[in-house]
């Protein structure tokens, strides 16, 4: 990702309505489909500035790790201490057994999707689990996914395929970001016709704007725990550790 992201997410990453509906979407779907307690070990990989890393501390024992020295230093500024700059295989020894690892956004950016699965099964303890959370569907490739650095996109059949090569068992599988699905699919093919710079996306929205698609997403924050949508912007997954 470019390095000038950071600051900019850091910045907005609590208002943004994509950032902010997520983070409710995603600690609600793990409350309801994990069986975690406080003393369970987590590790948020490629935790960036460290939103989500910043809930799970307040639950459970948590990590982080992220390549970029700059998001580490924005995980510092919340006060977070146990987030580990380097590669997953760079990881200190003391750091394994998790019951659950977590790549929100993650596995899109790397070439090696399996190597980097892979080294995440291997840090898990028997039984537990990985969740990751992926772009879908290649038709929707834009300006985002290049300044973001994005390898691909993502459809159910790709996911559970390099998920299943890499040892997990498949727990839950779904599209999300379900109700936003037909407005990104007409403004993609806008962006095609008209050149729009899609990269404007990461921007701030005026804050009546902001307030409808952060609404409209959330409401997926109660559906999605217990129901599989069809489609969506955004895959997430569970996968056991056999």
């Amino acid at each position: 990702m470019e390095e000038y992201l950071y600051p900019h997410f850091y910045k907005i990453e609590n208002e943004h309505w994509w950032f902010a509906a997520r983070q409710k979407i995603l600690w609600n779907f793990i409350s309801q489909n994990l069986s975690l307690t406080q003393k369970s070990k987590v590790l948020d990989v490629g935790c960036g500035t460290g939103a989500i890393l910043d809930t799970f501390t307040k639950h459970f024992e948590a990590y982080g790790q992220d390549v970029s020295e700059q998001a580490v230093d924005f995980c510092k500024q919340r006060g977070l201490q146990n987030v580990f700059r380097g590669y997953l295989n760079e990881l200190p020894s003391h750091l394994n057994e998790f019951d659950l690892v977590t790549a929100f956004d993650v596995v899109e950016h790397i070439e090696d999707d399996f190597g980097v699965l892979k080294q995440m099964h291997s840090l898990l303890k028997t039984n537990g689990n990985v969740l990751i959370t992926v772009p879908a569907f290649q038709m929707l490739w834009g300006a985002h996914d290049v300044v973001t650095h994005h390898k691909r996109r993502y459809v159910k059949a790709t996911l559970r395929a390099v998920m299943e090569k890499a040892g997990f068992e498949i727990v839950r599988m779904s599209y999300f970001n379900f109700f936003l699905f037909p407005v990104a699919v007409a403004r993609r093919i806008q962006a095609k016709i008209t050149k729009v710079d899609e990269a404007k996306d990461l921007e701030m929205p005026s804050p009546r704007l902001n307030g409808i698609l952060k609404s409209v997403f959330e409401m997926e924050k109660n559906i999605l725990p217990t129901i599989n949508f069809p489609v969506g912007l955004s895959l997430i997954a569970i996968g056991r550790k056999k």
